[in-house]
């Protein structure tokens, strides 16, 4: 990736298309990136923190 993000916690992200992933949100320009593939998610409707105790 081109630049580092500034990342709290883990999401849920959901959008407009019904699908939810995981992903971040980056605090400084507000875009949500998925986790699986770190593209840039243009319609975010919605998301929840994600915890576990669990690492992989």
């Amino acid at each position: 990736m081109p630049h580092e993000f500034s990342v709290e916690a883990g999401l849920i992200v959901f959008s407009q298309d019904g699908r939810a992933q995981f992903g971040w949100l980056d605090l400084q320009t507000g875009a949500y990136y998925g986790e699986a593939d770190g593209r840039w998610i243009p319609d975010v409707i919605g998301a929840i923190a994600f915890h576990s105790d669990v690492t992989h």
